[in-house]
């Protein structure tokens, strides 16, 4: 099942295009989005710190303890993307604004836990019409890390924090420098 990641790299065709196997989106609240991410594990955060991301609707009651963990604070929508790279199969989920510009994105690692992941896109089916669409703007991330999300109250609000120090296998931590490598993003430990 994972041949293909113990492949070297210079046997695989770089340059090969990217097909996506199937898209998902779904609405999401930040409130339900910051509950949910802890459950998933160590994941590849890619985000764009620019200070533009946030907007002036931020959710109450919801603070990051990281400026790295800021644009999650102004998702409405994700979108799950499974593809075939040249290194691969990949799966992400981009988090979306009200707009449908991209925010962040979470990349599917061996060490994730795979039914926490897939939990957070089965949940149910929003009657809101996306405004994510094919011709929607493409993450500009400017570097990625390795995360396990925590939550902890702190005087009434839900605070978000991003473990740095996460525990990730050797074959983990091939994988998630290959995707930030393919992201053209430097991987921060």
């Amino acid at each position: 099942m994972f041949g293909w990641l113990t492949t070297p790299s210079s046997l695989r065709c770089r340059h090969a295009p990217r097909t996506v196997l199937s898209q998902r989106i779904r609405h999401i609240s930040p409130h339900v989005l910051m509950h949910k991410l802890p459950s998933l594990g160590s994941v590849l955060y890619l985000h764009n710190t620019l200070a533009q991301v946030i907007t002036d609707a931020l959710p109450p009651g919801l603070l990051v303890t990281e400026r790295t963990l800021a644009p999650l604070l102004d998702v409405r929508w994700l979108m799950a993307t499974s593809a075939v790279t040249g290194d691969g199969p990949r799966e992400w989920l981009d988090c979306m604004d009200r707009f449908g510009r991209p925010r962040a994105r979470l990349h599917l690692l061996p060490d994730t836990d795979y039914l926490a992941w897939e939990a957070l896109m089965a949940m149910h089916e929003s009657p809101l019409q996306s405004p994510v669409s094919a011709n929607a703007p493409l993450l500009r991330a400017d570097s990625a890390s390795v995360v396990n999300f925590r939550l902890r109250e702190f005087a009434g609000l839900i605070v978000l924090q991003g473990n740095a120090h996460a525990e990730l296998s050797p074959l983990g931590h091939r994988v998630a420098a290959h995707i930030a490598h393919a992201e053209s993003v430097s991987l921060h430990r």
